[in-house]
Protein backbone atom coordinates (compact mmCIF):
# COMPACT_ATOMS: atom_id res chain seq x y z
CA UNK A 1 0.00 0.00 0.00
CA UNK A 2 3.12 2.27 0.77
CA UNK A 3 4.24 1.78 -2.40
CA UNK A 4 1.37 2.71 -4.13
CA UNK A 5 0.61 6.22 -2.09
CA UNK A 6 4.17 6.83 -3.03
CA UNK A 7 4.07 6.19 -6.86
CA UNK A 8 1.39 8.42 -6.86
CA UNK A 9 2.55 11.23 -4.50
CA UNK A 10 5.91 11.63 -6.79
CA UNK A 11 3.68 11.70 -10.21
CA UNK A 12 1.64 14.62 -9.03
CA UNK A 13 3.29 17.22 -9.93
CA UNK A 14 4.03 20.28 -7.22
CA UNK A 15 1.19 23.38 -7.93
CA UNK A 16 3.70 25.69 -6.51
CA UNK A 17 6.37 24.61 -8.93
CA UNK A 18 4.48 23.57 -11.80
CA UNK A 19 2.44 26.65 -11.94
CA UNK A 20 4.47 30.41 -12.54
CA UNK A 21 1.57 32.11 -10.99
CA UNK A 22 1.48 30.28 -7.80
CA UNK A 23 5.58 30.47 -7.78
CA UNK A 24 5.46 34.19 -7.85
CA UNK A 25 2.76 33.95 -5.71
CA UNK A 26 4.61 31.63 -3.30
CA UNK A 27 7.64 34.01 -3.23
CA UNK A 28 5.70 36.67 -2.06
CA UNK A 29 4.14 35.39 0.48
CA UNK A 30 7.80 34.04 1.98
CA UNK A 31 8.87 37.47 1.20
CA UNK A 32 5.81 39.22 3.30
CA UNK A 33 6.57 36.80 6.36
CA UNK A 34 10.30 38.01 5.93
CA UNK A 35 8.85 41.54 6.07
CA UNK A 36 6.82 41.03 9.30
CA UNK A 37 9.50 38.79 10.74
CA UNK A 38 12.09 42.27 10.68
CA UNK A 39 9.35 44.54 11.73
CA UNK A 40 9.32 42.19 15.09
CA UNK A 41 13.38 42.71 15.21
CA UNK A 42 12.87 46.22 14.30
CA UNK A 43 10.74 46.55 17.27
CA UNK A 44 12.72 44.83 20.06
CA UNK A 45 15.84 46.40 18.66
CA UNK A 46 14.04 49.96 19.71
CA UNK A 47 12.79 49.01 22.80
CA UNK A 48 16.56 47.58 23.50
CA UNK A 49 18.40 50.96 22.68
CA UNK A 50 20.15 49.61 19.61
CA UNK A 51 20.04 52.51 16.69
CA UNK A 52 22.67 50.36 14.57
CA UNK A 53 20.61 47.05 14.59
CA UNK A 54 17.43 48.97 13.84
CA UNK A 55 19.12 51.28 10.80
CA UNK A 56 20.64 47.83 9.53
CA UNK A 57 17.48 46.26 10.30
CA UNK A 58 15.64 48.86 7.84
CA UNK A 59 17.83 48.48 5.07
CA UNK A 60 16.64 44.90 5.36
CA UNK A 61 12.94 46.22 5.25
CA UNK A 62 13.68 48.03 2.43
CA UNK A 63 15.29 46.00 0.18
CA UNK A 64 12.72 42.92 1.04
CA UNK A 65 9.66 45.37 0.18
CA UNK A 66 11.36 45.83 -2.90
CA UNK A 67 11.73 42.50 -4.00
CA UNK A 68 8.12 41.97 -2.66
CA UNK A 69 6.87 44.63 -5.23
CA UNK A 70 9.11 43.05 -7.91
CA UNK A 71 7.42 39.71 -7.58
CA UNK A 72 4.18 41.42 -7.75
CA UNK A 73 5.15 42.30 -10.86
CA UNK A 74 6.23 39.56 -11.92
CA UNK A 75 2.61 37.85 -10.74
CA UNK A 76 1.48 40.26 -13.28
CA UNK A 77 3.28 39.48 -16.18
CA UNK A 78 3.27 35.29 -16.60
CA UNK A 79 0.03 33.08 -17.42
CA UNK A 80 -1.91 30.99 -14.69
CA UNK A 81 -1.58 27.44 -15.43
CA UNK A 82 -3.24 25.83 -12.88
CA UNK A 83 -6.36 27.29 -10.80
CA UNK A 84 -3.98 27.78 -7.83
CA UNK A 85 -2.29 30.23 -9.82
CA UNK A 86 -5.24 32.07 -11.30
CA UNK A 87 -6.95 32.91 -7.48
CA UNK A 88 -3.49 33.95 -6.49
CA UNK A 89 -3.64 36.40 -9.18
CA UNK A 90 -7.69 37.74 -7.81
CA UNK A 91 -5.95 37.67 -4.67
CA UNK A 92 -3.47 40.00 -5.74
CA UNK A 93 -5.31 41.66 -7.88
CA UNK A 94 -7.55 42.24 -4.51
CA UNK A 95 -4.42 43.92 -2.81
CA UNK A 96 -3.43 46.15 -5.19
CA UNK A 97 -7.18 47.87 -5.54
CA UNK A 98 -6.52 48.36 -1.88
CA UNK A 99 -3.51 50.20 -2.28
CA UNK A 100 -5.33 52.85 -4.18
CA UNK A 101 -2.35 53.92 -6.36
CA UNK A 102 -2.54 54.41 -10.33
CA UNK A 103 0.12 51.50 -10.43
CA UNK A 104 -1.37 48.75 -8.63
CA UNK A 105 -4.46 49.81 -9.69
CA UNK A 106 -3.34 48.90 -13.37
CA UNK A 107 -1.53 45.62 -12.41
CA UNK A 108 -4.66 45.03 -10.76
CA UNK A 109 -6.57 44.90 -14.21
CA UNK A 110 -3.85 43.01 -15.76
CA UNK A 111 -3.87 40.18 -13.12
CA UNK A 112 -7.52 39.59 -12.96
CA UNK A 113 -7.51 39.59 -16.89
CA UNK A 114 -4.89 37.02 -16.84
CA UNK A 115 -6.64 34.79 -13.98
CA UNK A 116 -9.94 35.18 -15.66
CA UNK A 117 -8.89 34.63 -19.20
CA UNK A 118 -7.18 30.94 -17.14
CA UNK A 119 -10.52 30.26 -15.23
CA UNK A 120 -13.07 30.30 -18.75
CA UNK A 121 -10.49 28.25 -20.40
CA UNK A 122 -10.78 25.87 -17.79
CA UNK A 123 -14.41 25.79 -17.85
CA UNK A 124 -14.10 27.52 -14.09
CA UNK A 125 -15.45 30.83 -14.76
CA UNK A 126 -19.05 31.97 -15.17
CA UNK A 127 -18.92 35.45 -15.83
CA UNK A 128 -22.06 36.77 -14.61
CA UNK A 129 -21.41 34.82 -11.29
CA UNK A 130 -17.94 36.36 -10.63
CA UNK A 131 -19.38 39.78 -11.70
CA UNK A 132 -21.73 39.35 -8.96
CA UNK A 133 -19.44 38.38 -6.51
CA UNK A 134 -16.75 40.96 -7.66
CA UNK A 135 -18.43 43.80 -9.03
CA UNK A 136 -16.15 44.46 -11.20
CA UNK A 137 -15.27 43.43 -15.23
CA UNK A 138 -11.86 42.91 -15.89
CA UNK A 139 -10.36 45.23 -13.19
CA UNK A 140 -13.50 48.11 -14.23
CA UNK A 141 -16.14 48.58 -11.93
CA UNK A 142 -19.81 48.27 -12.61
CA UNK A 143 -22.28 51.12 -12.14
CA UNK A 144 -25.19 49.36 -13.63
CA UNK A 145 -28.75 50.47 -12.33
CA UNK A 146 -31.49 48.11 -12.49
CA UNK A 147 -33.56 48.38 -15.17
CA UNK A 148 -37.15 50.03 -14.05
CA UNK A 149 -39.11 46.75 -14.93
CA UNK A 150 -37.40 44.64 -13.23
CA UNK A 151 -37.36 46.28 -9.93
CA UNK A 152 -41.20 46.50 -10.34
CA UNK A 153 -40.91 42.95 -10.69
CA UNK A 154 -39.69 42.62 -7.45
CA UNK A 155 -41.53 44.92 -5.95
Amino acid sequence: MSSMTETTTSQTPDLVSFCPAAACAAAIVRLEGFIDHVARLHEEARLAGSPDLMKQLEAISDELILAADDARGRLARVEAVSAAGAMAQLLAAIRDVRVRDDAERERARDLEAKAIRFLASANLYDAAFCRSLSGTKLGGRLHVPAAPEAVQRIS
